[in-house]
């Protein structure tokens, strides 16, 4: 980094900007980029004053910090850990779930990467959840901080931090999701997917199957031609089971998935298959998550403006929608399979998460 033309007070990398209406600082890395950068309104003196003095002490405590204190670095050695464990480990997370994790830290690392490990306060975790209520996304800022939470537990042990600053955390009010996909959408999803082409064909009978065999999106996305048998569909859980083999369902074949699974395979795709994945691309290769919403977003505007065209209601819904669905049906049908069906070993789970009817019947007590 050169030298300043004009001493300023401020320590080394950190630049401040006068404009017109915005007075910002911030801090560079060395080769460049913006570590972090804070503003307000280029008349206010008082606060002026006060972010000089943030950006100076934010800045120092990074100076001074070893690489490996930073939060940016305990996220890529909880990340390191956790998929170095091997996978019958108890403690390892699905790779489902840690792709989602992935997600989740990209965020974490924006807003906290650059700070050390010890100066990280509670108070830190409560701004980011007042920032995430005012963006419309209470679920997404608690599961960030869950997430955040763990991995600050892994600094606990290698006596980064004596305690935890975020356990007992309270979190935003969230409203439970009790969205139900109606037989009419469905129906239409797949009159329409089989009208567009291929591949929102592929997407619509991918929701059909999700539905009819109440299963996650991770696992439908990820079957391939190896779980067709003359018996039914083996599903594999996308959760890693506590123990040392993953769990694994049969689905029997009904008339309905038979002709569903069917059409899935003569659907004309237009291109040597090079890969066994029956939802997958038109090559059969495994469907990106970012592929796959782009497609069925196509889908769901078709399906949108078809109903509009016929003056009909007409709800978009997604992959993950279907299981619930399936879930409800079942349930309001009196089968007594669900816990089979789904892999899980509580009921309270199945009620509290998946259970979407909005009218239930019971009979008198005599």
């Amino acid at each position: 980094m050169r030298p300043r033309h004009q001493p300023d007070g401020l320590p080394f990398r950190v630049y401040a900007r006068v404009g017109k209406e915005k007075f910002s600082i911030g801090f560079k890395s060395e080769n460049g980029t913006w570590l972090f950068r804070l503003s307000c309104p280029v008349h206010d003196e008082v606060q002026i004053a006060e972010l000089r003095k943030e950006a100076s002490l934010r800045a120092i405590s990074m100076l001074t910090a070893k690489p490996t204190e930073l939060i940016d670095d305990l996220i890529s050695d909880w990340f390191s850990w956790q998929y170095a464990l091997p996978l019958t480990s108890i403690r390892r997370r699905a790779d489902s779930t840690l792709k989602e994790n992935e997600s989740e830290a990209k965020r974490l690392r924006v807003v906290f990467g650059h700070m050390p490990v010890r100066d990280f306060q509670r108070v830190d975790a409560y701004e980011y959840l007042d920032l995430a209520e005012q963006q419309n996304r209470p679920s997404k800022g608690n599961k960030e901080m869950s997430l955040l939470q763990l991995i600050l537990e892994r600094a606990v042990r290698k006596g980064m931090i004596a305690a935890n600053p975020l356990i007992d955390l309270e979190k935003l009010p969230t409203v439970a999701n009790q969205k139900y996909v109606s037989d009419d959408d469905l129906s239409l999803a797949r009159e329409v997917g089989k009208r567009l082409g291929p591949s929102q064909q592929i997407v619509a009978l991918a929701l059909q199957t999700a539905y009819l065999c109440v299963r996650r999106s991770v696992e439908v996305r990820d079957l391939t031609r190896d779980g067709l048998t003359d018996e039914g569909i083996v599903w594999v859980s996308g959760k890693t089971a506590k123990r040392n083999a993953k769990l694994q369902v049969l689905i029997e074949w009904s008339p309905d998935l038979r002709a569903v699974i069917d059409e899935a395979l003569a659907v004309d795709r237009g291109r040597e298959l090079t890969g066994p994945f029956i939802f997958g691309t038109l090559r059969g290769e495994r469907c990106t998550k970012g592929g796959w919403k782009s497609v069925l977003k196509v889908l769901m505007d078709a399906c949108a403006a078809e109903a509009e065209a016929r003056g009909v209601a007409f709800e978009r819904f997604s992959l993950q929608d279907l299981r619930p669905k399936g879930v409800s049906d079942k349930l309001e049908d009196g089968a007594e399979d669900v816990l089979d069906a789904t892999l899980h070993t509580s009921e309270r789970m199945v009620r509290q998460v998946y259970d979407r009817r909005r009218t239930r019947s019971a009979k008198p007590v005599r």
